[in-house]
């Protein structure tokens, strides 16, 4: 059997297998990771991925182990290897926080045998076990012996939505804080459930956290562009879920937050301040696709979710490290 190296995402079909060969996989990164490393000076986790082969035959030592990514919530490894597997088997994806003198377990995928020797992999999927009320993903690739990897999941697309009258449900539940677009908080009984329910193609369904940013190709008066159709093409943006550890000093929170009503569609940072626990979490990030920006929307701290008059009282209140 003759294994080479190459480089790293969509519809997983389930087939037997029946060869054994070598599959190319591409570890991307993870994020929403919990941080295990709460104690002054420690900072945050140091991780790093191994991936086994599950199912018959297979062995209990990893295949392949990434490098070790310090001090993030957000590792970025872009490691690739190939992977001899048997048949049947699957594979095995687990995260780890790497200490002194052990490692944190900090999560795991798992794929079936079948699910990807067809066709490949492209997206992320979430971490199982990742810990109480943490939502985690893994971004992977995966390469079938002589394929490309497949293309990666639309981050933005067009659905077309209908209702019975005027009078009918939508079936949305929506924050308009920013002003610019309406973010989908829930997904209730109405028109976009039913157009989830006729979408074969999980990659095109509306879910709590997409925004609406057009509706009939324009881009104003959203709101009440939806109230007054029956039917209406959206432009649904996927929204993208970071992991951030902040410090908060006394007297450290000068952001501005956007304020219509109460909403369950987090807390939006209307302006981030020139001073402040803000201003200093992003001046310690080199990569500024992790930083925070105005428009963003703080959903969660320290595992906890609410509206945005809870999480603005959390934020008044909270002292120390804590992560949102």
């Amino acid at each position: 059997m003759n294994c080479c190296s190459s480089e790293t995402t969509g519809t997983i079909e389930k087939i037997p297998v029946d060869t054994e060969d070598c599959y190319t996989v591409l570890i991307v990164g993870a994020r929403g990771i919990r941080n295990t490393d709460w104690m002054p000076g420690t900072g945050k986790p140091d991780c790093y991925c191994e991936v086994r082969a599950t199912g018959s035959g297979a062995s209990s030592e990893p295949l392949f182990v990434t490098k070790v990514i310090d001090d993030s919530l957000e590792p970025m490894w872009r490691e690739e290897a190939s992977l001899p597997l048997r048949k049947k088997q699957g594979l095995q994806f687990k995260v780890f926080d790497k200490d002194l003198a052990s490692s944190d377990y900090l999560g795991k995928v798992e794929l079936e045998a079948g699910y990807f020797n067809k066709d490949g992999f492209n997206g992320e999927m979430p971490l199982e076990e990742a810990g109480t009320n943490i939502k985690a993903y893994l971004r992977f690739k995966i390469k079938p012996p002589s394929k490309q990897y497949p293309p990666p999941p639309k981050c933005e697309f067009d659905a077309e939505v209908e209702r019975s009258s005027k009078d009918a449900e939508w079936g949305l539940t929506l924050a308009k804080e920013d002003e610019k677009h309406l973010f989908i908080a829930q997904v209730t009984e109405g028109g976009f459930q039913r157009y989830n329910s006729a979408q074969e193609n999980d990659d095109l369904k509306v879910v709590p956290t997409d925004f609406i940013t057009a509706v009939d190709g324009e881009k104003t008066n959203l709101l009440d562009k939806l109230k007054q159709a029956t039917k209406v093409t959206v432009t649904i943006t996927r929204g993208l879920g970071l992991a951030m550890i902040l410090e908060k000093n006394e007297a450290s929170l000068t952001a501005e937050f956007a304020r219509q009503d109460v909403s369950e569609g987090g807390l939006v940072i209307k302006k981030l301040g020139e001073s402040g626990l803000f201003k200093d979490y992003n001046d310690s990030q080199k990569d500024p696709d992790i930083q925070m920006k105005e428009g963003d929307r703080i959903v969660c701290i320290n595992g906890v979710y609410g509206n945005s008059l809870e999480l603005e009282r959390m934020l008044n209140n909270i002292e120390g490290k804590f992560q949102v």
